[in-house]
């Protein structure tokens, strides 16, 4: 599909065939819908003389052809609209489609620090609302703009031509109408716009205390926040109210004025033009300006608010669209370097609202090294790793993962790493698919999935676990333990199995038995000799680290062994003490242990 900087005209112009033949349709809807009531005339004259005032090429010895030929172009007119309905409703839901994907394409394409900005219920209201809205240009506006403008257009010209009609008044009646229905459909839009405004916001805070609905029980917030949700649903309705009376205006004014057209058009004729008007022409007048007209007039001040409306909410979905990373999407160089290294980054930088957040000259990990990050809470440890994720706007002079250290052949660099974050990610479904992070996965790895699980020292849980793989969990993990789903990110990390596991203090909530069994059993064990690299507020893990990275202020202040940190850094020793004094001397004496 070709692309267009304007969301209007890649919605309008796309498939160009298919909009075509939505105005041929119409057009030629329109064109036998007016032929209809020009053979009822026939009809009727021949009945009450027994003979038609029709052109003689259409004249017909019997009233019949008349009446047939007037059914005929109706019903094959109403089924041209509807074939016009039709291809419109259809076209909508493949651009939807299109919108659906441009959206997803961006929303994974903004950064972290980038979405911060926008709440996600702004998100879900462009799914649920705008995309639809965006859409009615196809559905609703083409389809009705085309059989109301159409008709419109057409019947001045039947009016003058075959029933010698003034075209001044016809004129002036139309654009009296259309400027009024304008005017009302212009009010209406307004109130549509606030109804989907006052929605999106609305269900932000839905989203809020449904995801937070525990926490804020405790707090004692939960009717404070339901009387915010419940304030800005009695704003909303009562935009609903003024939408909806506005909208029975609209139709009441619509649907008078065919009544208005018809008694002034036939008294303009009988009385102040001396018309002398048949049977037949009373009947065929009626029929167009009361029957034929209708449908337009109470489809234009709808054309119009569904055009306003999808106006704003292409509006909307542009200025999402519009959103833009500090830095374009970049990539890490894959290629071979002649090093000991897997990772090298020079010169990664990262500021939010203008204030500096990271500012990294180096920072180096070796294949098969274990590193770890540490500093005090703020320092930016969680933020480096994102950055090294390609999650955030950061900026790099240089960051290079040597590909001779790769198993695989990867061509996308966040495929080379595992993640396993401080709050893990539970999805609503069974064990065996969390691990996977596929829905209905396949059975035939189990055994690998146990395995994953053992590491992660999941054993004791799995016991008490009625259905095994095939238990389900609640939404977000409800029916788990913090420790509980930390362990089945742990697992999910070792059935990945990846080059470089990242780990966002990913013990944090583990027991310091299960700590520890994790810790010897698959980041000294099955890891051994992976790479690791991960933040930490756990003293008794320090010891065993490869190379530790001190950070203060978004820098590596200094980096090497534990011995050597301790010797040299007094910041460190600081940082050391205040971690023991939060330190059970039970947890430290049991870790002196081990080490021994």
């Amino acid at each position: 599909m070709r692309e267009y900087k304007s969301l209007t005209k890649y919605i309008l112009l796309n498939r160009m065939r298919y909009r075509v033949l939505i105005l041929a349709a119409s057009f030629v809807s329109a064109m036998l819908g007016i032929l209809s009531p020009y053979f009822q005339k026939g009809f009727i004259d021949f009945l009450m003389y027994d003979h038609s005032y029709l052109p003689s090429f259409l004249t017909f010895s019997s009233p019949l052809p008349y009446l047939f030929l007037s059914v005929f172009f109706l019903v094959l007119s109403q089924l041209l609209n509807q074939v016009t309905n039709y291809i419109g409703v259809k076209e909508a839901l493949f651009m939807q489609k299109k919108i659906g994907e441009k959206i997803y394409d961006k929303m994974l394409s903004l950064k972290l620090d980038t979405m911060t900005k926008r709440p996600l219920g702004e998100i879900v209201s462009l799914y649920a609302t705008d995309v639809s809205g965006a859409t009615v240009y196809l559905d609703q506006t083409l389809p009705s703009g085309s059989s109301t403008f159409f008709p419109l257009l057409i019947t001045p010209f039947v009016l003058v031509t075959f029933f010698d009609t003034p075209i001044f008044f016809t004129l002036v009646v139309v654009v009296a109408i259309t400027a009024l229905n304008t005017l009302l459909a212009f009010r209406q839009s307004k109130f549509f716009y606030m109804f989907k405004t006052l929605a999106a916001e609305r269900l932000g805070f839905v989203n809020e205390w449904v995801q937070n609905i525990r926490t804020l029980r405790i707090l004692g917030w939960v009717e404070i926040i339901e009387q915010k949700i419940i304030n800005k649903r009695e704003v909303e309705t009562r935009n609903r109210v003024k939408m909806v009376t506005n909208g029975q205006m609209m139709n009441s004014i619509s649907t008078s004025f065919t009544f208005i057209v018809n008694v002034v058009t036939l008294s303009l004729l009988v009385i102040y033009y001396k018309r002398d008007l048949s049977p037949g022409e009373i009947f065929a007048l009626l029929w167009i300006l009361g029957v034929f007209l209708t449908r337009p007039f109470r489809q234009m001040p709808w054309f119009f608010t569904f055009a306003f409306d999808a106006a704003t909410s292409i509006a909307r979905i542009e200025t999402f669209l519009s959103a833009k990373n500090k830095f374009d999407v970049r990539e890490a160089e894959l290629k071979d370097l002649d090093s000991k290294n897997i990772l090298e980054i020079e010169g990664l930088k990262l500021s939010i609202q203008d204030q500096e957040i990271l500012n990294v000259d180096s920072f180096k990990v070796a294949k098969g090294q274990h590193a770890m990050i540490v500093g005090e809470v703020g320092s930016g440890k969680s933020l480096l790793l994102l950055s090294l994720l390609g999650e955030t706007n950061c900026e790099w002079t240089r960051y290079v993962i040597n590909r001779k250290f790769l198993t695989n052949d990867i061509k996308n660099f966040r495929n080379v790493f595992s993640y396993v974050p401080q709050e893990g990610l539970i999805v609503s479904t069974t064990l065996r698919d969390n691990i996977f992070l596929q829905y209905d996965a396949p059975k035939d790895r189990d055994d690998k999935v146990t395995q994953a699980i053992l590491h992660a020292q999941f054993k004791k849980d799995m016991a008490v676990l009625e259905n095994g793989l095939e238990t389900e969990f609640g939404e977000r993990g409800v029916n788990l333990s913090g420790g509980q789903k930390q362990r089945i990110n742990i697992a999910r990390a070792a059935f990945d199995d990846r080059d470089i596991i990242v780990l966002d203090d990913s013990f944090s909530a583990l027991d310091s038995e299960t700590e520890h069994l994790v810790f010897t059993q698959l980041v000294n064990g099955a890891w051994k000799n992976k790479t690791v690299i991960m933040t930490t507020h756990r003293l008794n893990l320090l010891v065993s680290a490869d190379v530790i990275h001190f950070m203060q202020n978004g820098r590596i202040k200094i980096s090497g062994s534990y011995s050597d940190l301790i010797n040299k850094e007094p910041d460190f020793r600081l940082f050391c003490n205040q971690l023991a004094e939060n330190t059970s001397p039970d947890f430290v004496e049991k870790d002196k242990g081990d080490r021994v």
